[in-house]
């Protein structure tokens, strides 16, 4: 009973004994791990920074001293009244100067727009969320793509009182008795869309970083750009990072041999978590891909059809489609015609592959990656026309099978 009641008044305390207790063991306890927090989140100047289950303030405090330019905003979000009116007094100053707001809500109302946070951290206060996915969606609505967000705790201490039930309360109250494990939480981050959580300890604190797609994204390509594939390129569309564009360079020994065939990519709002849509733009002859340049590849669909996940990465996918140029599957084929002539006429395959790669995809300099972006674009725009007059010209009547998605 009496954990319990420790417990309630830890997740929110109110005007009693033991609540002017918890606020005085916030001050002893998680100082530190507040410090942690602001240190770890890298705020900058002009951030909107948020902090969840501020309590009486410290946190609020370190966080507003790093938001010096005329930009920088504070929010602060508690749904303890308590810690509400005595985190208000703390930050009295800055509340009057417009730099700092505070809602006592819960995490899940609070009244703040999608996409206006650049830094979420918040410290001990996940465990006493009653949905830790609900509260996950919550952070992920109101952050802005690739916004980090930091939490940090004390999990010798956490455990401990996870041990004597301080943090598991009643069960229909809290989510569950293992909420306050990091990697529940974590799971509960990933499946709401955060990508890169990263789990770290500094001395006796355990802080958790979550960074959002784009931040992936970026270290995706910078990996592709100083070790690339053998034969592979990838690079950004006019500085976006959702759209991008490749080449791969036809392997050896193959009716694309000596061709450079481009490719168009879009990254999906759920990426990892969902794979990227690629298509060829260069025409290809190929079973496995249409005239619209669609691949029927596994690692390009969802389980359980396809064999995508999120460990799998814009890199492995390319290198798997310049592995499926090589070694077409003719029993899955997207071009059933194509594929019949794979399997019981291939050289007159191979004289039709080789044509398609002379007339669309042999550069005048064999072998080398074309890296200039405008060059790549003007190619896109007059790919889709040669597709088309080729079919005419060799009076060719496709018949398509859909590739299972």
């Amino acid at each position: 009973m009496l954990p319990a009641k420790v417990g309630k008044q830890l997740g929110r305390p109110t005007y009693s004994l033991t609540g002017w207790l918890v606020t005085k063991f916030f001050k002893w306890h998680n100082l530190i791990l507040e410090e942690n927090a602001v240190k770890l989140s890298n705020i900058q100047p002009n951030d909107t920074v948020l902090e969840l289950g501020h309590g009486p303030g410290f946190g609020l405090q370190v966080a507003s001293q790093l938001l010096m330019g005329l930009e920088g905003k504070l929010i602060g979000v508690d749904y303890s009244q308590y810690m509400h009116e005595m985190a208000s007094k703390r930050m009295k100053e800055q509340i009057s100067r417009g730099k700092v707001v505070l809602y006592c809500s819960d995490l899940v109302n609070m009244p703040i727009e999608e996409n206006t946070v650049d830094k979420v951290f918040h410290c001990n206060c996940y465990y006493f969320w009653p949905d830790l996915k609900a509260g996950a969606r919550a952070i992920h609505r109101v952050m802005k793509p690739g916004g980090t967000m930091v939490t940090t705790l004390r999990l010798d201490s956490v455990i401990k009182a996870a041990n004597i039930n301080v943090l598991t309360g009643d069960k229909s109250e809290w989510r569950s008795g293992e909420s306050w494990r990091p990697e529940v939480y974590m799971e509960a981050l990933q499946s709401c869309g955060f990508t890169d959580s990263t789990s770290k300890t500094l001395g006796a604190t355990t802080s958790i970083v979550v960074m959002q797609r784009i931040s992936r994204l970026k270290r995706e390509l910078q990996l592709l750009s100083a070790e690339p594939p053998p034969g592979v390129s990838c690079w950004q569309i006019e500085g976006r990072v959702d759209e991008l564009q490749a080449q791969i360079v036809g392997g050896a020994n193959t009716p694309y041999e000596g061709g450079v065939f481009t490719l168009e990519i879009n990254i999906p709002e759920r990426y990892p978590f969902e794979p990227p849509k690629m298509r060829f733009v260069t025409p290809i002859y190929h079973p496995n891909i249409d005239n619209a340049g669609r691949i029927c590849l596994d690692a390009l669909k969802l389980p359980p059809k396809g064999a995508w996940r999120p460990s799998l990465n814009i890199s492995t996918v390319l290198t798997s489609i310049q592995l499926l140029m090589a070694e077409p599957n003719p029993d899955d084929p997207l071009m059933a015609d194509i594929s019949s002539e794979f399997k019981y006429n291939k050289p007159l395959y191979l004289e039709k592959a080789k044509k398609w790669t002379t007339e669309h995809a042999i550069q005048k300099n064999k072998g080398c990656l074309e890296t200039d972006e405008k060059t790549a674009e003007n190619k896109t725009k007059k790919t889709a026309h040669k597709r088309e007059a080729l079919s005419a010209h060799e009076n060719l009547e496709h018949t398509k099978k859909v590739c299972m998605q």
